[in-house]
């Protein structure tokens, strides 16, 4: 008796659990003009397309989104839904869009990631601009926490300044600020980080706004605060690679332990002791070009791997992955 019971109280501990896992699940989205599905967040009592309309129509009520894509709401066909696969977990890779341009097929950093994770055969995905619009607070860790179990590495882009009041600055300096964008990938990325089951890769913005995420201020404009001995705005130079607990970018350094990387940036991470970063990169005027996390389960770039066209590029995303895959959960690791 006391088995059939504990056999019942177990089943219907996984049956109200399943149940409120499915409460929001992801689908794929193709409409046909992008260059990777994009993850919809659907709610158990709306149909995907439902939800992408859902989306589309909060989108176009959000006057600081809709200032960052010029009044226009994406033009996104409502057909190309299937549900994300329970199966192939550790062969995806999730890009957050920060951008309009990251909804068409004229994104060259999504064109040259999604080939680069494909020859590490991981198919490449897109979460949308504040995904979780319409979700409750409740759905939307919900979205946080699928995304953290179905996605083992999480791509933060390049793109726009954040938001100095996000970091507890006055605004002297950053430019193109939208905090509701802001504000969204902050809190992804802090539930992303804390669960601690996948890797993340943050570039560029995607560097900056993930360190600002946990904890660290930016240097809102280089050339003002540190001066203009290296140029970092547009141009290429060398960083000197520190040692680091996993040395995720050490191997590629040359002889001298440096690297020539390509430089697009007018803001830094301003790396301080004690955090849950390392310090990995370095250029020769002390501005961070590269943190590690300490756990090994994240690398945040100043400069852009996946716009170098070059073999040093590649191995950078390479060695990503090889890392990720060394830290990752499986799957059926999965202890109930």
């Amino acid at each position: 008796m006391r088995t059939s019971l504990s056999v019942l109280l177990f089943s219907l501990f996984i049956t109200i659990n399943t149940f409120a896992a499915e409460s929001v699940r992801l689908f794929e989205w193709s409409p046909g003009n992008t260059l990777a599905p994009l993850i919809i967040p659907v709610r158990s009592n709306e149909t995907p397309p439902e939800a992408a309309q859902r989306y589309l129509r909060e989108l176009s009520k959000n006057p600081d989104l809709m200032e960052l894509f010029e009044g226009r709401t994406p033009d996104l066909r409502l057909e190309g839904f299937k549900p994300l696969e329970t199966n192939s977990r550790e062969t995806r890779a999730l890009m957050i869009a920060n951008l309009p341009k990251d909804y068409t097929k004229n994104s060259q950093r999504v064109v040259n990631f999604k080939k680069l994770f494909k020859q590490a055969k991981h198919t490449s995905y897109i979460l949308p601009i504040n995904a979780n619009l319409g979700l409750t607070q409740t759905e939307t860790r919900e979205l946080f926490q699928q995304v953290a179990e179905k996605f083992p590495l999480m791509v933060a882009m390049g793109g726009d300044d954040v938001d100095p009041r996000l970091y507890k600055q006055e605004n002297f300096h950053a430019r193109n600020i939208t905090t509701a964008r802001d504000q969204f990938e902050i809190a992804l990325i802090k539930s992303y980080v804390s669960q601690e089951k996948g890797f993340l890769l943050g570039v560029c913005r995607g560097s900056q706004i993930s360190s600002v995420a946990l904890g660290y201020q930016l240097i809102q404009d280089v050339h003002f605060h540190v001066g203009s001995e290296v140029a970092h705005a547009n141009d290429w130079h060398d960083v000197e690679i520190k040692d680091t607990k996993y040395n995720i970018l050490k191997s590629l350094a040359d002889s001298s332990g440096k690297m020539h990387v390509n430089s697009l940036h007018h803001q830094s991470v301003i790396f301080k002791e004690g955090g849950p970063l390392q310090i990995a990169a370095r250029s020769h005027d002390g501005v961070t070009e590269a943190t590690e996390f300490k756990n090994g389960r994240g690398l945040l770039l100043q400069f852009h791997p996946e716009l170098m066209n070059n073999e040093l590029g590649a191995k950078i995303l390479w060695n990503v992955v090889q890392q990720k895959n060394r830290v990752m959960p499986r799957s059926c690791s999965k202890v109930f």
